[in-house]
């Protein structure tokens, strides 16, 4: 273990770099799939069953498909018809439309269990259903939804490990490197602790989010 602690201490810098490239992802990510989510959860409950069908079309695809694939697919086959991405934006790009057809749908159950007799009593105020949506409805089923997409969220940090598959330098990626280079599982182990810590912190986070936006009937 002598040998694991010196590793992992010429390596601290390399993990230091490949943790604020796993944060940054995974807050961008985050703020774009929640973004993505909100609008098409949204978007779907207007009733035009035109958009409707494709939006759903979406959900259907990203929610059942794995996020390895669509990381291949937007990594290696989007250059064979000219379009070329760095690894960084294209893990940004595949997490934040995976995660968003997920959030989609929590917040559009969400926005389905709110009671009738919501959009009836801002309907009599004369709103239209865009502005019930948008000023009664939304943030309501957001609120209601915070656990449900804390959880989900939570999920961001654990998809930046598919990204060393597109030679991504990320947290997976150096324990893979220190792996392959000297036989020695420490790489994995400290990374698994660093996933760890941030697990915590963000549950901590849900938590008090829980607490001080929960809707109160």
């Amino acid at each position: 273990m002598d040998f694991s602690y010196r590793l992992i201490s010429e390596w601290l810098p390399m993990f230091f770099e490949a943790l604020i490239t796993t944060l940054k992802i995974s807050a961008l990510s985050t703020v774009f799939a929640l973004c993505l989510g909100s609008i098409v959860a949204s978007a779907m409950s207007l009733g035009n069953r035109p958009l409707n069908y494709i939006l759903q079309a979406y959900v259907s695809i990203f929610r059942n498909s794995p996020l390895l694939v669509q990381l291949f697919f937007f990594f290696y086959g989007l250059p064979f018809i000219g379009i070329r991405i760095s690894s960084f934006m294209t893990g940004v790009m595949a997490i934040t439309l995976n995660e968003g057809a997920f959030v989609a749908e929590i917040i559009r159950g969400s926005i389905n269990g709110i009671p009738k007799n919501d959009w009836e009593a801002a309907e009599s105020l004369g709103l239209s259903r865009s502005q019930i949506l948008r000023k009664v409805i939304f943030p309501q089923a957001f609120r209601n939804s915070i656990p449900a997409l804390t959880g989900q969220i939570s999920l961001v940090i654990k998809d930046t490990s598919l990204l060393s598959m597109i030679m991504l330098v990320e947290l997976t990626r150096v324990g893979s490197m220190i792996y392959n280079k000297y036989f020695d599982f420490a790489g994995f182990i400290f990374a698994a602790v660093l996933y760890i810590v941030i697990f915590i912190v963000i549950n901590n986070f849900s938590f008090v989010l829980e607490k001080k936006y929960r809707v109160k009937r």
